[in-house]
Parts: structure tokens; sequence; C-alpha cells
């Protein structure tokens, strides 16, 4: 992409100063940016004037076109044709512009929302309560919280972003991701403590549940498969003496893979129950 078409901001930049960019372009909708295709012409030399402040496509779909895009070039493709601009065919690089602008768009959109959210706590709660200093302790983390960066930390262990922090400031679920790292800090104090018993206190991530979920074709091949790394892991770590007992707690979408790895787990070591 060429150096002045990245224009989109910094995902370093803090939740307060994405909010206070006035963004070139807006959004889409998906119906038009789902007949995007690629071609084999020529792409222009130049682009339009009004490219930069065209709608890009939502970011579901640009990262589709980008995914695609490859194998479109390896198929001879050499441009992108949007239906709203049929004569123009637009140079290929001008799917990661859509990725990224797409991207800073859609969080800037949801980060404001949280944001308004936020600032309409100040209507419903007693003026003379605590609940006044959380809430300006909440804006005071927006002025220097990245808006979308890797967290350090318990976040480091489950890929945490701060894009993903954004439920918690609102009324929707909270990401999965979210309540690995909140568990990691409980789980951490824990095993600090005195107690022997909560000391052997084991957490895995809600990715745990993807693996069981693996075809019956992987499960095959359970001993050598990569993706069972950690669960065999798991599995020799549960053969405990008689004497102490071993608490396996799933939550899975899927009961087959769970009653699977259960019969598993009953075949390898008997006496659990």
């Amino acid at each position: 992409m060429p150096a002045q078409f990245s224009i989109a901001p910094s995902g370093s930049l803090s939740v307060a100063a994405l909010l206070l960019i006035n963004l070139p372009t807006v959004l889409e909708n998906s119906a038009s940016a789902a007949r995007i295709v690629f071609s084999k012409q020529s792409p222009l030399l130049q682009l339009p004037t009004d490219f930069v402040s065209r709608p890009v496509p939502p970011f579901q779909t640009a990262s589709s076109l980008r995914n695609r895009a490859r194998g479109a070039f390896q198929d001879g493709d050499k441009s992108v044709i949007h239906p709203s601009f049929p004569n123009d065919p637009l140079p290929m690089w001008v799917v990661s512009y859509w990725v990224a602008m797409s991207h800073a768009l859609e969080n800037q959109r949801d980060w404001r929302a949280s944001h308004d959210w936020v600032y309409d706590r100040f209507d419903v709660v007693p003026t003379d309560g605590q609940e006044l200093e959380i809430i300006d302790e909440v804006l005071d983390v927006l002025e220097s919280l990245p808006w979308d960066a890797p967290l350090k930390g318990f976040g480091a262990q489950t890929d945490l972003r701060s894009t993903e922090l954004r439920p918690l400031l609102g009324s929707c679920p909270i990401h999965g991701r979210v309540l690995d790292s909140m568990i990691a800090v409980v789980v951490q104090r824990m095993q600090a403590s005195d107690d022997e018993d909560l000391q052997s206190v084991s957490v895995e991530s809600l990715d745990f549940a993807d693996i069981l979920r693996l075809s019956d074709k992987r499960w095959k091949s359970y001993e050598t498969d990569k993706a069972f790394i950690r669960l065999r892991t798991i599995g020799s770590l549960v053969g405990v003496p008689d004497d102490q007992e071993c608490i396996l707690q799933l939550d899975v979408w899927s009961v087959h893979k769970s009653v699977q790895f259960r019969t598993w787990l009953d075949q390898q070591y008997p006496w659990m129950h």
C-alpha cells in the first residue's frame, strides 16, 4: 500500500484520541460490498481523486477479500472491481486499505457506543454514590488505553486485545478471552495461597473446547496430532494417586466430544469418576 494511503489510525492511540479523529470515509452496506470482484483488467495508473472519501466495505467483507487476494493474483487477476464504480479497476493493494480503514471505522463506532454508555451512567447513578468515582476512573482509563493493542499480563495468556474489553462497557455478552483472563487472575491468587488444595487448581482457556470439537478423523490420530499436545499433557497430569480427587468441569457446545473425552479418560484412568 502506498504510504499516502496508510491513513488508518494506529492501534496504539488511546480510545479518547480515536474518538476525536474525523476519518475521511464511512462504511458502506454489506449488500453492495458483497458484489466486489477481482478482475483481469489492468488497474488504473492513478486512483480517482475522490477515492479516499468513498465508502469502504465492512471489515468482514474486506478481510474475506484479502484472504482471496493471493489466489486471485495467482489466477491472473490484476485489479478489483467495485459495483458502484464498474469503470474504475482498482489496484489489488486497495484491499489492504479497505481492511485497515474498515477495522478503524468499526472500532471507532463501537468504542463511541461504549464511551456514550459510560457517560449515560451519570444520569442513572446516585449523585452521592461511589459509582461516580468508578465512572471517572473508567474515563481516565480511556484517555490512555490503546484502542486496539495486545494486552500484557494475564491478557497475554489468552491473546487478549484492548478491543475485546469493550463489552465490559455495555450490556452485551463478554468475550470468552476476557473471562479467561479474569479467571487466570483468580487462579494465580489461589496457587499463591498456603492451601495445598488451591495450589493444585489448573484452568484452561476456552480454546480447550475447540479441541474437543475436532473431527472424528483427527481424534483417531490423538497420540500424534499436534492439536492434542495440550490435551495429552493434561491427560498425563490427571494420573493422581488413589487418595486424591480429580475434578474435570467441561462447558462445551458439543456433548459428543465431551463424552468422547470422558470415555478416553475412563479407558486411561478407570479409577476416575
